[in-house]
């Protein structure tokens, strides 16, 4: 049986479960004087489902928009010596880029797919391995993976992401997200920085395959 995206668990079902409940107890409280009868159960469940399904409607709506915000409100936090590093605007800190490692895929190494990868690591996504940085999910790493390999025409994207990021189900992570059809936690985000990044460097922004890759996410 295969298993829900750890974003889907987190952001849909864990909500959702405590939210039920929540409308359970609103509806025992709406009904809580009144006799044990069939109009009372039939009450009973109707408040519930009225609380829980619009406030749900909303927020699955609004999802992508809700987490985005949140995400942006959230105060910056100084990452541990161990954890990804990240260069603010305004400091002059410049972080070096990492040397790569041996197991590095060759099919990664180009100018432009290097520059993409730094990008995402310069702000947090990645480490200095330009592997997943913690606290970065398995969706987004599926999402990233992908927009690269359009912008840079990687070929066996899921193969050469997926054994070298050890993330063996990129694919299907993906496909799950697009059949939901809503916008992962800091989807945006990602979309932005990669667009910085490609139109920072003339020989990314100028191919086909970026102006495909852009039209594509603008929808």
């Amino acid at each position: 049986m295969k298993r829900l995206p750890e974003d889907f668990r987190i952001n849909v079902l864990l909500p959702g479960a405590v939210w039920l409940l929540a409308s359970a107890l609103i509806g025992r409280a709406a009904v809580a004087r009144m006799g044990t009868d069939t109009i009372t159960v039939i009450l009973f469940a109707v408040i519930t489902l009225v609380v829980f399904v619009i406030p749900m409607a909303v927020y699955m709506e609004y999802r992508g928009k809700i987490e985005e915000c949140v995400s942006r409100h959230k105060p910056k936090r100084t990452l541990p010596a161990e954890d990804c590093r990240r260069t603010d605007k305004g400091t002059e800190i410049a972080v070096q880029p990492p040397i790569l490692p041996q197991d590095f895929p060759d099919a990664l190494k180009g100018g432009k797919t290097l520059a993409l990868l730094d990008a995402l690591r310069r702000e947090g996504f990645l480490n200095d391995e330009y592997r997943p940085c913690k606290g970065c999910n398995a969706t987004q790493m599926a999402f990233i993976a992908d927009c690269i390999a359009a912008i840079c025409n990687i070929s066996y994207r899921w193969k050469t992401f997926g054994n070298y990021w050890r993330l063996p189900n990129l694919r299907q992570l993906l496909g799950a997200k697009d059949r939901r059809g809503s916008k992962m936690e800091k989807e945006d985000i990602i979309i932005d920085i990669l667009k910085k990044a490609a139109e920072a460097d003339g020989e990314i922004c100028g191919t086909n395959a970026y102006r495909r890759w852009l039209k594509s996410v603008q929808g």
